[in-house]
């Protein structure tokens, strides 16, 4: 067992509270456990670390106790109110009930022989056109399965496990001439499965399952959002000693923008610039959108710059129901900065009509419009 300060293995100030304990374990848990670090030992030693310091410090008799004497103490299972012994928790019952049995596969969880397959949560980037319309997106993976050479035993030739006559855990005693100390320890040669075997799979090495690669064709649905999640029940890893798979977890992260169309929520917002004499005159035009192509529209006269016009029910569908919102189409009146001989004769025209002193420096735009 580690000797290190149980707050400091959090990351954590000695007052810290139980909601600062439970998010430290979460965020620590989740990133050395060992079905996300296969084969490196360190994160597997940090993995029963955290599980150690989490099962003291969540609980308040237990941190009262750690507090007052330490790991020392605390640690080799002395009860300093009654010269008695206590048992150490399973780090897999910590994990499992806290996560609610995410990663309940893992070999830490060995009480249950049979333990449903994990479940996880996948990021699915799609860009601005697939959010509005749908799509099929294919992802690729590797999920773990039932192996198939030893149909999920973990190898041939079972017997009871002699080191721990079956019970999967063993207990270690010492005595002082004040206390018993007694500590009861996965075994370490059935490691709670309470069998052996006489030759381990060669395939899965007694784990059971087998990490295959795999494809999985995904409906996005139109009006997919940013951060949604779909749920598609009983496609990530299958359990241990059970085909029971876990489910996998579809969380979106959409492109909103795409030259100049944004997506906000179910609006759509489009930049458009239209020339001066547009805006004072009128129009009426076919402009060519990006991802929802071509629109007509009516520009008033007397337009200004900054209006915006609004084409209801062209915007996102509402992912719940058949209906959509708004598309704006935001006006933008560039000045010109070159003028062909032809426009600087009328535009100072009408300067003179207007009785403007024309700055030719500046341009003839701006002192009219400006």
């Amino acid at each position: 067992m580690s000797q290190r300060d149980y707050y400091q293995v959090l990351w954590l100030e000695k007052g810290a509270s139980e909601d600062e304990i439970k998010k430290a374990y979460r965020k620590l848990a989740m990133k050395y456990h060992p079905d996300r670090n296969q084969g490196d030992a360190d994160a597997e030693a940090k993995f029963k670390e955290i599980g150690e310091a989490y099962g003291t410090l969540s609980d308040s008799w237990k941190r009262q106790q750690y507090d007052m004497f330490g790991q020392s103490g605390w640690a080799a299972g002395w009860n300093p109110f009654g010269g008695g012994w206590f048992q150490a928790e399973d780090l897999g019952d910590i994990f499992s009930s806290f996560f609610g049995g995410g990663f309940s596969g893992s070999r830490w969880s060995g009480r249950k022989r049979e333990q449903r397959g994990e479940d996880i949560e996948y990021e699915l980037h799609i860009d601005l056109k697939t959010s509005i319309y749908g799509w099929k997106e294919t992802i690729e993976f590797h999920k773990r399965e039932h192996c198939s050479h030893c149909d999920g035993d973990g190898g041939s030739g079972k017997k009871t496990c002699s080191t721990c006559d079956g019970r999967g855990q063993v207990v270690q005693t010492s005595q002082s001439p004040f206390w018993v100390i007694q500590q009861t320890r996965t075994c370490p040669d059935c490691r709670w499965e309470w069998e052996t075997f006489e030759h381990l799979c060669s395939e899965c090495q007694w784990e059971k399952r087998m990490l295959i690669k795999k494809k999985l064709d995904i409906d996005v649905p139109a009006g997919i959002d940013e951060w949604m999640v779909i749920k598609m029940n009983g496609e990530w890893n299958e359990g241990i000693g059970t085909k029971a798979a876990g489910d996998l977890y579809i969380r979106f992260q959409v492109e909103t923008s795409h030259k100049d169309l944004t997506r906000d929520g179910v609006d759509l917002h489009y930049d458009l610039d239209i020339d001066y004499v547009e805006a004072a005159l009128g129009t009426k035009k076919e402009i060519n959108i990006p991802v929802i192509w071509k629109r007509n529209i009516s520009v008033d006269a007397g337009t200004q710059a900054e209006s915006v016009i609004k084409i209801s029910g062209d915007g996102v569908k509402y992912i719940d129901r058949d209906s959509k919102w708004d598309l704006l189409i935001h006006v933008h009146i560039p000045v010109p900065k070159k003028l062909s001989k032809a426009e600087r004769e009328l535009l100072e025209n009408l300067a003179k009509e207007k009785k403007i002193n024309v700055n030719s420096k500046r341009g003839v735009f701006e002192k009219i419009f400006g």
